[in-house]
């Protein structure tokens, strides 16, 4: 209980940081933020806890963290649209019966989009990955890593931003609907069936 506490206040720790830099302006892109002391106690959080909402908007491409030098904000912050903090902070069935039917709708406009924009090169590296995650697949290895490289390369290849910034929120379904499977093995036959359908159709540019 303590941990989903601590959890929750870091996720409102960022969402409190974020506002201040894009809605309050108080921290001008490639500003400085003030030292982790500082800025801990004007929130009135822990120091551990400031960690992991930096860390969050970090992952988001809100602050970057410059070796020796402290944390900065992005020279240039990312477009704003969902709360990706409250989407991150949820663990439930329910999240992750919502971002497979996301997955779902996402995936079909992905694939189009590389369907016309792969380069030649693009389409090799996600016939590789296929392939790799078939043989890791029937070795009973990691496949759910390979499966996600796989993905991950038809995401590249939509070469859409946007696409690119969600995957990773969006593939979070594939490893909690994992989790609470009770037929791993039932979900490695439709992850390895699915992969070889789409990359038939990849090839083919179909």
């Amino acid at each position: 209980m303590a941990e989903k506490r601590r959890v929750k206040l870091s996720e409102q720790t960022a969402d409190r940081l974020y506002e201040r830099i894009v809605d309050e302006h108080r921290y001008a892109p490639g500003s400085k933020l003030p030292n982790e002391n500082e800025l801990s106690g004007d929130l009135g959080v822990s120091r551990t806890t400031l960690r992991e909402a930096i860390s969050f908007l970090v992952a988001q491409g809100v602050l970057e963290i410059r070796r020796g030098k402290g944390t900065f904000v992005a020279e240039k912050l990312p477009a704003r649209g969902m709360d990706l903090a409250s989407l991150e902070g949820l663990r439930s069935r329910v999240r992750a019966k919502d971002l497979f039917e996301m997955r779902l709708i996402f995936e079909p406009a992905t694939v189009a989009l590389a369907c016309q924009r792969a380069t030649d090169e693009e389409l090799r590296q996600i016939r590789r990955r296929a392939e790799r995650m078939e043989r890791v697949a029937a070795e009973d290895g990691d496949w759910p890593a390979m499966d996600q490289e796989f993905h991950w390369a038809i995401i590249k290849a939509s070469h859409n931003e946007y696409m690119r910034r969600l995957y990773p929120i969006i593939n979070s379904a594939v490893n909690e609907i994992l989790q609470i499977s009770a037929n791993r093995q039932h979900m490695k036959e439709m992850a390895v069936g699915d992969n070889r359908l789409i990359r038939e159709f990849l090839l083919r540019r179909d």
